[in-house]
Formats: structure tokens, sequence, C-alpha cells
């Protein structure tokens, strides 16, 4: 009887919820809630695997074993610079955890969890602030959450990690009108993420533009005070990244760009098409959409033009409405779009320069939620009416549809992806785990990746880890490959010992592969230009390389698929290797001398001149 009458009396109540429009002691509880179960998810997700670690958050962790010991990592270029490129709130968040005892690899996966119940928060409160109902608020917010769980963003660990929430609460700050709040939010996104906090600032100042009412311009006290505290706010973030020594600097050009391969189609820093141009729409390294979409005839173009302006400029034109408001209604994320596409416009006018036009168009990935969603679901509401839900359907099948919508709700946000990546070997890393804390391992090896950050190394480079965009990095991190690229393809003694007096490395890591047809592995082909191939050639012509001829006496472990080999052994071996072609070309030269004078026709028959030395 009881069950019948809950069944019976659900209708009642669901109806309720969809008429009301000020129920946010219901569905702001429900939106946290589906917060943690995102958190929740993900700590179970990302814990499962042992050793595993953020994939673009290895770069940024390279650096932090310093703290456990000042002694390792010292003058490593890796790790000098992805210090430099740290943000001080980033290495500051890191720093606190560290100092209550939680190490960097175990909080960049904790980071993400911490992160999800505010973005639910404020996600909700940013949408009431822009007047939508409570409802549509909570699904909306099921979709950011659904969009940050799943992409490479906050799931991240790195400073791009901060920024969709800062950004809400910098905008829930502006639609509520809170200057301290914004200042907040301005601070410290300048401080792990400038790109977006340059886009909010032209936001914040193109707030004093009004055209909805009078004045035009917006030159009140506490509008000034907005604007003046919010630059100030920004300017303190940014100094930090004005005022540091970069040593590092400066940064390639585009013309530069197109000389160096790594920079060429479906390459490590790709931003050329196989023709040579640029694309800034579709391109995945530096295009507003990145990897969206695949040219301006991509179907998809045109629907990511329509969800990201579709939205903003209804949401804008709304403000012009008359009487009470009725639905969403805001023109902050009109001028966050043309704030964006202004700087990423900029940005691509001295490319590099300012970075690189996505990372201000970064924020684009949230307006189509925070925009053209409310004003879909607001379209749905006005023809959907709760009376006619009700009168045509059941309270059982009401009761099942609703707890259907609500599972969904619930996987949306608890089927997550952690972008965490382990080693495949893991017996090379323990072995270089295991070198002593000086030691410098190189080679063209996958997982030399995880070096760094796994054992607290210094390692001569790694794909990932090679980025080029500063030219005080990238430029000596490439002459080391180049230098290993010989050394691994070298059949003359010469050659390597030449190389080596320019490379200080320890450990030599070789995959078994390499060292029988000498070849740079395909993960790292694109560093190099047209002429890898010709040397290859050239060097299995002549034979076995001499790494491949001394390995089995330099050798100091093998861990399944590569080799590791003592550089000092190579080098002493290679000496020796010389000083015996050397001995074999002076005998050889004698004998050809000795030949030669053999068979000389002017000393045939001839007799010796007689001796003038008395007995």
């Amino acid at each position: 009887m009881t069950r019948r009458f809950r069944v019976s009396a659900f209708p009642g109540f669901l109806r309720a919820r969809l008429e009301r429009r000020d129920e946010d002691h219901i569905w702001l509880p429900m939106a946290l809630g589906l917060g943690l179960i995102a958190s929740l998810s993900f700590l179970v997700a990302v814990f499962r695997i042992e050793g595993s670690v953020q994939d673009d958050a290895r770069m940024f962790l390279s650096w932090m074993g310093r703290w456990d010991d000042p002694d390792v990592l010292k003058g490593d270029l890796v790790a000098d610079y992805w210090y430099s490129v740290s943000p001080w709130f980033y290495r500051g968040v890191y720093r606190a955890a560290w100092l209550l005892g939680v190490k960097p690899l175990v909080f960049v996966k904790i980071l993400p969890a911490l992160l999800f119940p505010p973005i639910a928060f404020f996600s909700y409160r940013l949408l009431r602030a822009m007047q939508a109902d409570p409802l549509a608020a909570f699904f909306v917010t099921v979709f950011i959450l659904h969009v940050m769980v799943r992409h490479e963003i906050v799931v991240s660990g790195t400073p791009r990690a901060f920024w969709p929430l800062l950004l809400l609460i910098g905008l829930d700050g502006l639609a509520r009108s809170k200057i301290l709040q914004v200042a907040l939010a301005q601070l410290l996104m300048a401080g792990v993420y400038p790109q977006a906090a340059l886009v909010m600032a032209a936001v914040i100042g193109m707030t004093a533009f009004t055209p909805w009412r009078s004045p035009l311009v917006d030159f009140s006290r506490r509008q000034l005070a907005l604007i003046a505290i919010a630059a100030v706010a920004t300017v303190v973030g940014v100094a930090p990244f004005l005022l540091r020594a970069n040593q590092f600097g400066p940064v390639f050009t585009l013309a530069e760009a197109r000389n160096i391969p790594t920079f060429l189609y479906e390459q490590r820093g790709a931003v050329f098409e196989p023709d040579g141009s640029v694309d800034l729409l579709c391109q995945k390294r530096i295009g507003i959409f990145a990897a969206e979409c695949s040219g301006l005839l991509d179907p998809r173009l045109a629907l990511l033009v329509l969800v990201n302006f579709a939205g903003p400029i209804f949401l804008f034109a709304r403000m012009f409405r008359p009487g009470p408001p009725f639905g969403s209604r805001s023109p902050l994320p009109l001028f966050l779009l043309v704030s964006s596409l202004m700087c990423a416009a900029l940005s691509a006018a001295v490319m590099f320069r300012l970075h690189v036009p996505n990372r201000y168009a970064s924020v684009l990935r949230l307006l189509p939620y925070l925009a053209t969603l409310p004003v879909l679901f607001d379209w749905i509401r006005s023809r959907l009416s709760p009376q006619a839900l009700i009168e045509r359907y059941h309270g059982r099948t009401l009761l099942i549809g609703t707890c259907i919508v609500m599972t969904v709700c619930v996987l949306a946000v608890s089927i997550v992806h952690t972008s965490n990546k382990s080693p495949a070997n893991r017996e090379l890393i323990s072995a270089i785990r295991a070198l002593p804390k000086d030691a410098v391992v190189g080679g063209f090896v996958d997982d030399l990746d995880f070096s760094p950050v796994l054992t607290q190394r210094s390692t001569l480079f790694g794909r990932e880890l090679s980025v080029a965009y500063e030219k005080g990095y990238y430029q000596p991190v490439y002459r080391r490959m180049e230098i290993v690229r010989d050394i691994v393809l070298a059949t003359d003694a010469i050659v390597l010992l030449d190389r080596m007096q320019y490379l200080p490395i320890d450990c030599l890591i070789v995959a078994k592969e390499t060292l029988v047809h000498p070849r740079v592995p395909t993960s790292f082909r694109g560093f190099f230009g047209a002429d890898l191939l010709d040397m290859e050639t050239q060097a299995a012509q002549n034979g076995p390389t001499l790494v491949a001829r001394l390995a089995q006496g330099c050798t100091t472990g093998v861990y399944r698929d590569v080799v590791m080999l003592s550089m000092r052994c190579l080098l002493q071996e290679a000496t020796h290797d010389l000083d015996r072609q050397r001995t074999r070309g002076a005998i050889n030269k004698d004998r050809s001398a000795a030949a030669a004078a053999s068979t000389d026709p002017s000393l045939v028959g001839s007799t010796p001149a007689p001796s003038t030395t008395q007995p």
C-alpha cells in the first residue's frame, strides 16, 4: 500500500520539480554529488595501475625530484627547462602538497579529483547567475563535468588543469559583481595559465559596454574599481613570467620553423599542412578548433561555428528584451567569444611569441555548454508542458524514466579518461633508477620519457620531452639527438670518439633492433631531415656498426628489447679499435712500400755500394 502511494505520488513530485524555478537546495546538492562521483571514479581509475603517470604531466614533474634530494638532476637541461616553464601557482600547489607529505607522483593523480566538485559548484552558480533555471543549470553542469572527465584538460594534472575552474569562478564573479572574487580568480589564473587570464582580462574590460541600457558605457565607480583591481591582479600574476631571466629564449619564428623537421606535417610539433600552409582553424597544435575538424570544407567546422556562436548571440540579444527576465540571458558568453578570437588572432599574427592561437581559444571548449545548451533547454521547456507530461504518462513510467535519466547522468560523469601511461619496460626504468645520482643516460628509446620523473636521473632527451618552442632548449636537445644518431650509425671509431667529446653520458640505451639494423626508431625519425635515410643506408653498406661490434663486451644490462651499454667501455674499446686500425694501416703501408720497392725496375740487378767502414 505504501509502495503504491509513493509511486502514485511521484507524478506530483516530478511536476513540482519541473515547474519550480527556485529550488537550488535540491539541484545544487545533486550537482555537487555528481562532482563527487566524478572524483571517486577518477581516483579508482587512476590508482588502478601502479607506476603510471599522466601523459603530459611527465614533463612538468620532471624536476620535482629535487625537493626530495637536492643532489639529483643538478644542472640537468631537461629539468631546468621544465622548471622554468612551470607557472608559479602550479609550482606552489605541488610544493604545498609535498610539504604535507604528498609526493608529486601521487598528488598529480589526486589533483583532478580535487577540482571536479568545485567545477560542478561554480558551473551551477554561474548558470544560475545567467538566469538559467535550476533544472537547466543542473543538466548543463552534467555536460560540463562530462567534458572535464573525458578530455585531457583537468585530468592532465598540468597547468591547464586549473583554467576551467578559475574561469568559472571569474565569470561567476562578473555575473554577480563580486570584485574580490574576480580579482582572486584573475591572480591565480595569470599564475597558472596566463593565456586564459589575458582572455578573461579583455572580458572584464568589455563588461563596461552596456548597450542594452543607458549609458552605453558604464563609468560607475564600481565598474571602474572592478576593471582596475582585476588589471592589477592580472599584472601581478603575470609579472613573474615577465621578470624571470629566460635562459632558454628566444622562441622560434614561423619562418625558422619551416626548416625544422619536427614542425612539419604529422611530426612531433607539427604546425604545417602537407602543402606547407598553416591551418589556424583545425590544426591540432595551433588551430582554434584544435583537431575537431579537418579543413574549411569539413561539415564539422560549420557545426562548430554554429554551436559556438549561436548561444552567445542569443543570450546577448535577450539582454535587450524588456520586462522581467525569462530564460537565460547574459552578455558574458559573447564577450568571452570575442575576446578569445581577438587574442587568438593576435597570437597568430606573431606566431610563437605569444604562444599559439589555440591556447587562447581553449576557453571555447566550455562555450557551447555555458551558452548554446541553456538556450536549447529554454526552447525545449517552452514547448514541453509539465502538465502534459504528467497527464500522458503513468507514475511508474515517469519514475522509470527519471531513474534512467539520472543513471545516464551518473554514467556521464563516472566513465573517466585518465590519460595515464606506464613505461612498457619497467625493468629498464628500475635499472636506471639504480644508477648513481649523477648518472646520465640517453638513447632512442620511448620509455626514456618516463626517466626524469620516475628515476630522477639525468636524461639527454625523450620524444615527448623534446618540445620545439624556445631555441635555448630545443637546439641543445636536437644537437644531443644528432650526436646519438651519429654514434649508433657510426662504423668508424674516429666518428664515435669525435662525437663523444661533445656528449657527457654514462649509459647509452639502444634497441636490439638498432644493433641488427642500423636505423633510428620510427618514433624519433621525425626529428631528422631527409638525409637520415642516406646515413642509414651507408651504415648498412659498411657492415655492422661500431656499437653493434662492441656491444657484447660493453653491455651492463639487457632489459627486454633494449640493451644498456657503458659509454666508458665503448670509449675505451673504440680507442683500442682505432689503435688497431692505425697499427694495421702502418703495417700495410710498410708492406706496400716493400712490395713497391721489390718491383721497381731501377733497383733490379743493382749491387750495394762497398762499405767504407774499417774492420
